[in-house]
């Protein structure tokens, strides 16, 4: 199973594509991650039972799944077209016409709109999942703790993924990333609290 992964990263993915998902892997799952525990945790601060958390957390993590790959697809379409645009600037009009031409193309680090929207959409799901599953399992009495919990745990791994492939400070991505975590939800908990009360 691996060696056939590792085909398909050698003929598929090449250096830039490569950066390119592992970038909207990352950011799908921290985006997972924030925006589906600042769902849930406005859904708790409003009181709601766990049968509609679970539906509010469901919408919110199939909803965003899908925006985070149509941004990342036409993103990173727009990159792949001026990656065109200046290739094709740089290339003769006869070279254009020849067969050579494709073949300089495919050798080019192109990159893949549908991988990265691809990998934007599964890891924002894995990353709403955790919490999803955090606040499915829990007592109403322990639903706020240990949503919030697994958030800090959620985003700290993705942070220490990121700061590793990055060679960056592991602490001050880990505290970014959780400062940023928390705010989302105290924001939403609060207005759930608020609207709710």
């Amino acid at each position: 199973m691996l060696t056939m992964i590792k085909r398909w990263q050698i003929r598929y993915l090449h250096f830039w594509d490569r950066l390119n998902v592992l970038r909207a892997g990352l950011l799908g799952a921290n985006d997972g991650i924030i925006s589906v525990s600042g769902i849930v945790l406005g859904a708790v601060g409003a009181n709601m039972s766990n049968e509609t958390l679970f539906v509010s957390g469901i919408s919110g993590m199939l909803a965003g799944a899908c925006s985070m790959a149509g941004g990342e697809y036409v993103s990173v379409s727009a990159q792949k077209d001026v990656q065109l645009s200046r290739l094709n600037a740089q290339i003769s009009p006869e070279f254009r016409k020849s067969k050579d031409y494709q073949t300089k193309i495919d050798e080019i680090d192109l990159l893949n709109p549908l991988h990265a929207a691809i990998m934007s959409f599964v890891s924002f799901m894995l990353g709403a999942l955790i919490l999803l599953l955090a606040i499915s399992l829990s007592t109403p009495r322990w639903r706020l703790f240990n949503t919030v919990v697994a958030m800090a745990v959620a985003l700290t791994l993705n942070a220490t993924i990121s700061a590793q492939r990055g060679e960056i400070p592991i602490r001050r991505v880990v505290l970014r990333n959780i400062v940023i975590g928390l705010v989302t939800g105290f924001v939403t908990y609060i207005v759930g609290t608020l609207l709710g009360g």
